[in-house]
């Protein structure tokens, strides 16, 4: 099946007709044409958390056992069911590979873990890491130990980190919300290799990332926009079905989430809403 859609970009040049200023940078599109058979569908860390039967931590209660605020659950949980959760039925009725990406620990539950994986993918799965952390190089300006003084107290006082060791206790509990979870022929991914593998294997190489934080694990883990995009897979974005967490001086806009979609857009891939991609698909 060939399918024709327009793909959304923010452009950081002139425009034919228009005042090369910042004003006319608006958001435009391009069409493309795809085969149905190369297009996937990225969903990247769908949490419970916000539904009734998510995790908490009983010493914390409901509200101080969220990631990032009673808001930012309650968001993530309406994306979630209201845009993910239908447009990833349409597509997968269509055909369209879908591919639940996530912490192994919350996947190998799932019996499509065995159809996603290999044995020697799941012997040596405690050897692979999925962050990247940079070592401390010895430096006699600045010393280390004052570098490490400052950074501890920079954590602390953003994250405060006695309240994240308590909250930390909910990963046990996490689990992919009932109304995303793996069905039928989809495929689990836990890292950039094993994603690789599997999309060469089915010749995909369009994906249409949903999921969150837009600027951190969509981005950022090991099977996020960036390391897909660095091995030459076209990465975009589904601007309706992500966000991340905002501030007070962010949050009635929902700044932080649309910069990091156009952050997107400018350096990784292009962006869509999810009515126009189902649209592309009838």
């Amino acid at each position: 099946m060939v399918v024709t859609m327009e793909l959304d970009y923010t452009p950081r040049s002139p425009c034919a007709g228009l005042a090369f200023t910042e004003s006319n940078f608006v958001r435009s599109s391009s069409t493309f044409t795809f085969r149905s058979e190369e297009i996937g569908i990225a969903l990247v860390d769908l949490w419970n958390f916000g539904w009734s039967d998510g995790p908490v931590v009983d010493l914390l209660g409901w509200e101080l056992s969220t990631e990032r605020g009673a808001s930012h659950a309650l968001r993530k949980k309406e994306i979630i069911t209201n845009n993910i959760a239908p447009t990833v039925c349409s597509l997968r009725k269509q055909g369209v590979q879908i591919f639940h990406c996530n912490h192994s620990a919350f996947l190998s539950r799932y019996p499509q873990w065995y159809d996603s994986t290999t044995e020697e993918e799941r012997n040596h799965l405690d050897e692979l890491q999925e962050l990247n952390t940079a070592g401390e190089e010895a430096a006699d300006l600045p010393e280390i130990e004052w570098q490490r003084t400052w950074k501890s107290r920079h954590t602390n006082d953003v994250f405060n980190v006695s309240w994240m060791n308590i909250q930390g206790q909910v990963y046990d509990q996490i689990k992919i919300p009932r109304e995303v979870e793996p069905k039928g022929a989809d495929l689990l991914v836990y890292s950039k290799e094993q994603f690789d593998r599997l999309l060469r294997s089915s010749g995909i190489r369009v994906l249409f990332y949903m999921g969150f934080e837009t600027d951190e694990c969509i981005l950022n883990s090991t099977y996020g926009i960036r390391n897909m995009h660095d091995k030459g897979y076209m990465t975009n974005i589904v601007r309706d079905c992500t966000t991340t967490y905002e501030s007070a001086e962010t949050v009635n806009g929902l700044w932080r989430t649309k910069v990091a979609i156009e952050q997107i857009e400018k350096l990784w891939g292009y962006s869509i809403l999810s009515s126009v991609l189902v649209q592309s698909f009838k």
